[in-house]
């Protein structure tokens, strides 16, 4: 664990105090605090997840794409796209982005333990695009320009 980690679980255990829990806490108590703070396999908490993604999604502008965002670990790259394509689709909460975010990190994490590794973070491959063809949006404009050259529009 980090001077980090520990700090946050301290700061947790304070919390814990002030709401009416008991000193000192249980060993399990403790243990599943820390593991919620330490991260697991990629050394990321759930804390972790929604702050990369919230960086993201305010910061996120500035990069022409999610590929070039500058990504803490690589894994967050993918589970923050998955992450805002459920929160769009099913218009979550906070609370309820927070439980996604620790299923997402968790899933990976038995991905990677499984042996799965994490693939890399780069463009999606343009098929048509590459291969020189016009895209959709191409074709609609060069019939515009058509039309309007023939004097229909």
């Amino acid at each position: 664990m980090t001077a980090n980690h520990l700090s946050e679980v301290c700061s947790r255990l304070v919390e814990q105090c002030s709401a009416g829990n008991t000193w000192p806490p249980d060993l399990s108590e403790f243990i599943a605090l820390a593991s919620q703070c330490a991260g697991g396999t990629f050394g990321l908490s759930m804390a972790d997840v929604t702050a990369e993604y919230a960086r993201w999604k305010s910061e996120g502008w500035r990069f022409s794409s999610s590929e070039e965002f500058p990504w803490k670990h690589p894994v967050l790259y993918h589970i923050c796209v998955e992450m805002r394509r459920e929160c769009v689709e099913r218009k979550l909460s906070q609370q309820e982005m927070d439980k996604l975010a620790a299923l997402k990190l968790t899933r990976w994490e038995k991905k990677v333990a499984a042996g799965y590794s994490i693939p890399p973070i780069r463009r999606k491959i343009e098929a048509k695009a590459a291969a020189g063809a016009p895209t959709p949006a191409q074709k609609l404009h060069e019939e515009y320009l058509r039309r309007k050259a023939a004097g229909k529009i």
